[in-house]
């Protein structure tokens, strides 16, 4: 295992609480792959059955579905220490609802549900990880239920607002294009302008780029 995968492997929420030393021993007992793919190709098709735990170590990769009326949706991104869709690993339905993509050269670590079975039944850690994993994604989901609901300009606002708190700065950084937030949000990119040249005219924000700072 090179010093890549460990360090993608040890920022893993699985992996919470785990020395490097003990991940290295954990891996001798496991059968694993690390996978590469390259800018565009597909990693998980919507639809296939979930047959192992996905890691992503390095790079970074893009989950999306097709909405009603036949609209690309990004649901989000993962980055290095993600695990790809782990719900749907022991679920009686195990067909993945996304497809994920790699935005960029990416490495992703693979491991067969009967080992991530094994690891969970042999370290209380393991498994007390693993559950918080899917309560964060159940929590998660749940806010992306609640903005449905939402307008255009809720759903950019609370979208500030949680980087602003996961930056710590009111001078954000958008991580992604204005075509992917817009995707992100479920709405057409022209909406996405309008927004926030509005929110901007209304002394709300100041658009700068890649950057947005937000004055309220």
């Amino acid at each position: 295992m090179n010093i890549e995968t460990l360090d993608g492997l040890a920022a893993c929420p699985l992996f919470a609480g785990i020395s490097r030393e003990e991940i290295i021993e954990m891996m001798h007992t496991v059968r694993y792959r690390v996978q590469s793919y390259r800018k565009g190709e597909l990693i998980l098709l919507a639809g296939e059955q979930c047959m192992h735990a996905h890691i992503v170590v390095s790079g970074e990769v893009s989950a999306s579905l097709m909405g009603p009326s036949g609209r690309i949706i990004r649901i989000t991104m993962f980055h290095s220490g993600n695990m790809l869709a782990p719900a749907f690993l022991f679920a009686n339905d195990k067909r993945y609802p996304v497809t994920v993509e790699a935005v960029q050269e990416t490495q992703v670590f693979r491991l067969q549900s009967q080992d991530i079975e094994f690891l969970i039944e042999s370290d209380p850690r393991i498994a007390k990880n693993y559950i918080r994993i899917v309560s964060n994604i159940v929590s998660f989901l749940t806010k992306k239920v609640g903005m449905l609901s939402m307008n255009v300009r809720e759903k950019v606002a609370l979208f500030l607002k949680e980087e602003r708190k996961r930056q710590q700065t009111d001078r954000i950084l958008v991580p992604m294009s204005r075509q992917a937030l817009a995707d992100h949000f479920g709405i057409q990119k022209y909406s996405l302008l309008r927004c926030l040249k509005e929110m901007q005219e209304n002394g709300s924000i100041i658009v700068d780029g890649k950057y947005i700072k937000l004055l309220d």
